[in-house]
């Protein structure tokens, strides 16, 4: 397999240390095939079936990683024991998250998929509702819509600190974000354990249907957060039509406008890494 190219040379200590983690579960391997690398570092254990998410751009915004990955590890695995069709675990060393050499991660099954290849709008619609009805079920602790609170905050922060946003333009943002976020909470009562960040991106197209990946923003809170999510990257009246539907117009243009500040901030983020306008970190 053939790793995606990327516009800049991953982290060299944190491919040492997905090699040192590797050695210390006795997972030969010859390559580290890199999978990804944007707000994570994903790579492979080639040819073993391991795939380790390493923290990388968002270790530096969030500082401390951990509590992502640990929500991450511990909704996928319960997914995964009621039968999800998601990326699992790893059963060649524990999920994680791990600390080697300060870099945070998380191991995980590699997944048979097309490459560069993402399901249509009614599929992953279609996909995504079958998520929802397990994760339904969770047991555990979330924050509540917590990509466009606690970890936007972060995100501001970061930008404010690499001079990419004044502090004019910080406190605006919030200011936006706190209302939307009131009126979300307000417009969309339904509560449930979300993906967070559920765009066709996010999920492999595999000979046995969708599989979903990235739970790392997962959160509390209504539907409405995902389909936002999902409603802004498809190209699809049809399938526009009936998630607007199912939640009514007040409720899903205040999720998607909420989608769109959070987002607009991490574009921010990631083009002036892309173009090298960050300070070393």
């Amino acid at each position: 397999m053939v790793g995606k190219p990327t516009a800049r040379e991953p982290e060299a200590s944190a491919l040492a240390a997905a090699a040192a983690l590797a050695a210390a579960h006795d997972i030969r391997f010859e390559e580290l095939v890199v999978l990804k690398d944007g707000s994570n570092l994903v790579v492979q254990l080639a040819p073993a079936p391991v795939v380790l998410r390493i923290a990388t751009f968002t270790a530096r915004i969030r500082r401390d990683p951990l509590p992502w990955l640990q929500r991450e590890a511990d909704l996928v695995s319960y997914l995964a024991s009621v039968g999800a069709s998601v990326m699992q675990p790893t059963d060649l060393m524990p999920v994680g998250p791990h600390v080697v050499d300060g870099w945070a991660m998380t191991a995980w099954t590699y997944v048979e998929h097309r490459p560069g290849v993402v399901p249509d709008a009614p599929s992953a619609l279609a996909a995504l509702d079958e998520l929802h009805d397990a994760l339904r079920g969770y047991p555990g602790d979330l924050p509540l819509l917590n990509p466009a609170t606690d970890d936007l905050d972060r995100a501001i922060a970061f930008g404010v600190s690499e001079d990419l946003l004044s502090r004019d333009e910080a406190d605006e943002i919030r200011g936006r974000r706190d209302a939307v976020l009131a009126e979300v909470v307000a417009a969309a009562p339904d509560r449930q354990a979300l993906h967070g960040d559920a765009f066709p991106k996010n999920s492999l197209l595999t000979d046995r249907g969708i599989v979903w990946i990235d739970f790392e923003d997962c959160c509390w809170g209504p539907v409405a957060w995902d389909h936002a999510t999902l409603l802004r990257r498809i190209d699809d009246d049809a399938t526009a039509t009936e998630i607007r539907r199912r939640h009514g117009r007040k409720a899903l243009e205040a999720a998607v406008a909420l989608r769109g500040i959070q987002a607009d901030v991490w574009t921010v983020l990631h083009d002036a890494r892309a173009e090298g306008r960050l300070r070393p970190g």
